[in-house]
Order: C-alpha cells, then structure tokens, then sequence
C-alpha cells in the first residue's frame, strides 16, 4: 500500500524525472533552429497546452483513482485497451532507452573516453539499466525517495552552472511557432500517464496544485534555463555547456549529476512500463515485468537511439497525444455533457484515436493544418471523439426516433 501523497510529493516526483539531459537538449535544438524569441514563446504556448491537459489528466486521476491503462479500459475496452497499453509501452521503453544511452554516453563524453568506445557504451547501458531497475523493484516508495533526496541536488547543480555559464549573443532568426511540437512531445507522455501517479493524492487540491506546479511553473522554467545556458553555443552540444576543460573535478560532479537525473527519469519511465505489462503480461509476478522492461530499455539503448531526436521526439507525441487525447476528450464529455461511457461508444474511441494518429503522421509529411504535427493529432482525437461520438448518439437517437413513429402509426389490433 502506498500513502496518499501531498502536493509536494506529487511535485518532487515529476519535476526530478523532468530535470535531465533531454529537456535541457530539445530546448537547445529548439533555441537552435528557430532563435530565441521563437523559442521562448513555443515554451510558453507549448506548456500552456500541457497545463490544460495536465489539469483535466489530475482532476481524472484525482476522481477515479485509477492507472492511464485503467482509465483506457473504461474507454477502448479489452481489446482496445491491449492496443494502448502496447503503444504506451513501446513509447516508454523508448524513452528509456534514450535516457539511458544519453546518460552513458555523457560520462564518455565528461571523461573523453574514446578507447574501445563502443564497448565501453555497453557496459555502461548493461551497469545504469540494472541498477536502475533493481531500484524500481521497491515500486512507488523508491520514486518518491530517491525524488526528495535528488531534486535539491538537481536544482541545485542547474542553478550554479547558470550562474557561471559563459554568456554570448545569440543569432535570432525569424520568428516561427515550430518549437511547439517538439515542447509538448518532451512532456506529452507525462501528462497522459498522470492518473498512474496522481491516483495517490491525498486530495483533488493537492491534484490541482500540483499540475500547475508541473507545467505551470517548474517545466517552463527549466526549458527556459536551458536556452540561457546555450546561448552562445550554437555549434557545441549541452554537455559542452556544463563541463569545463580545467576542472577535473567539476566534470566529475556533471557526470553524477546527469547520472541521477537520468536514474530519477528512469525510475519513472519503468514504473509506468510495469503498468503496461499488467495489461500485456498477465501471467507475470510485479518484480517480473520490472525486470523484463528494465531488460527491453537497456537492449534499446545499445542501438544508440539518439539518431534522428526530432522525428523520434514527434512520432512518440503524436502516438501519446493521440491515445491521451481521446480520453481527455470523453471524460470532459462525460463531465460536462453527462454522456456517460457505454460499450457501444469503444468502436468510437478507437476511430477517433486513428484519426488523431493519421493526422499527426499527415503533419510530419508537410500537410499540417496547425503546422504543428502533434497538434494536429490532438485536435484530430479531441475532436474526433466529440464529433463521431456525437454523429453515434445522433444516430441513435434518430432510430429510437424512427422507431417510435413506426408504432405510433401501426393500427391499433381488436
């Protein structure tokens, strides 16, 4: 069992998985190809939609106490759900292996190893991943330890290498909303699997707050730190930025620091892939499927899945979006409209989930309607559950309708 957790440790939970290499790169990349204006505001309108499906996500997961995969089966059904869960489960795994080949190769990187680098990378991936997942065996209670005892750490390493980070002019570029994409796909995922952690809280407030917290405040800030601390270093990577070429020692620190960060962002990830498998592994103890996802993600991460970050960063979102979308969608529905969930609607649900995913994929090949692919899959599955599930209960109310008339006018019998 696991006590209801506060505001704070809500908070500590998701803001110290936020806290590692690939915010702080993505914000980079995005600095990068759109200029600074051009970043900030895609920070701000990016994160805007994150809070307002963060709030929706913790008011559901407040509600009903369930996990993502839970709240799904209500939705898709057993069929439909074992269709999520492998989609959630597929994105997962590949955030972790991302994270974990990141953390491996920054510690080459810090120490410039570049002697049998290949092998070296392997056992690095094969030492991080199991330590990461013998620490996850302990389930929730280790998320909210290592947490509390990482994020001032964290926050605190961030705040010195800002303070002494070498400052130059940035090349501004024209002003463009393309960043948007990549803000929301960094996060997307955590915004949909909320319920799976936000089920603990100890109340709907302490739910709210933290959502506003998260996406509000905490994530804004920390992409934001991460252009300020590049500014200048257009041609070099983040891990440029944090390292220094005369202090053995400092470089030392980056290294543990990017190593917890990325355990902290791990530690997370495999929670969530655990709950995945409960939906696709059935005949499998707990310590079980963490130890066979744990496996997956370390795999994934020898075949150095950091080429092509921003389409990967895109189909992971439009994949997420889309799923998180539909059931967004229909809880709001469901809360707003009183259309309560029947089975009838799940062929629904599943429509409108390929249709968010269609139009995402239409995006990335140049045919967005919002020039910003991942939103197009979440307006195509929001909208899409609204409009087909509406078109459903029109029809249905059309036959009830028919069907009325039909015995209204048969002759009566004597």
């Amino acid at each position: 069992m696991v006590n209801r957790l506060n505001w704070w440790q809500l908070s500590s939970i998701q803001i110290g998985a936020a806290v590692c290499l690939p915010t702080l790169m993505v914000s980079q990349e995005i600095c990068k190809a759109y200029g600074f204006t051009s970043a900030i505001a895609a920070i701000i309108i990016g994160n805007a939609i994150l809070l307002f499906l963060g709030l929706i996500s913790a008011k559901m997961s407040c509600e009903k106490q369930k996990t993502t995969v839970e709240n799904a089966l209500e939705y898709f059904g057993e069929k439909g759900t074992t269709l999520f869960a492998a989609m959630m489960g597929i994105t997962l795994l590949s955030w972790f292996g991302l994270q974990l080949n990141l953390m491996s190769l920054s510690v080459l990187d810090l120490f410039s190893i570049e002697a049998s680098r290949d092998t070296w990378l392997i056992i690095l991936n094969a030492a991080l991943g199991l330590i990461i997942t013998l620490v996850a065996l302990y389930g929730m209670r280790a998320l909210n330890l290592l947490a509390d005892l990482s994020l001032p750490l964290l926050i605190g390493t961030l705040a010195y290498a800002l303070f002494t980070a070498e400052q130059k002019p940035f090349e501004e570029s024209e002003f463009s909303l393309g960043g948007i994409s990549l803000v929301i796909a960094i996060y997307i995922a955590g915004v949909i699997n909320l319920p799976t952690y936000f089920r603990h809280a100890r109340s709907l407030k302490d739910g709210i707050l933290s959502a506003v917290i998260i996406f509000g405040v905490a994530l804004p800030v920390l992409e934001i730190v991460g252009i300020y601390l590049t500014l200048g270093h257009a041609q070099g990577t983040i891990l440029d930025v944090l390292k220094r070429h005369d202090s053995t020692l400092w470089n030392l620190w980056i290294a543990l620091f990017l190593i917890l960060a990325g355990w902290t962002t791990n530690n997370l990830n495999l929670y969530s892939i655990v709950d995945c498998f409960n939906q696709l592994i059935k005949n499998q103890t707990a310590k079980g499927r963490t130890l066979l996802g744990g496996g997956l993600g370390t795999f994934l991460a020898c075949f150095n899945p950091l080429n092509h970050l921003e389409i990967v960063l895109s189909m992971i979102g439009i994949l997420v979006i889309s799923m998180g979308g539909v059931i967004l969608a229909r809880y709001s529905l469901a809360l707003f409209n009183g259309l309560a969930v029947t089975k009838q609607d799940e062929r629904w649900h599943l429509a409108a989930l390929l249709l968010g995913i269609g139009m995402g994929f239409y995006g990335i090949l140049g045919y967005s309607l919002t020039s910003i692919p991942v939103l197009d899959a979440a307006l195509g599955a929001g909208l899409g559950t609204c409009l087909i599930l509406t078109k459903g209960k029109v029809v249905a109310l059309v036959s009830i309708f028919k069907k009325r008339n039909r015995i209204n006018r048969e002759p009566l019998k004597v």
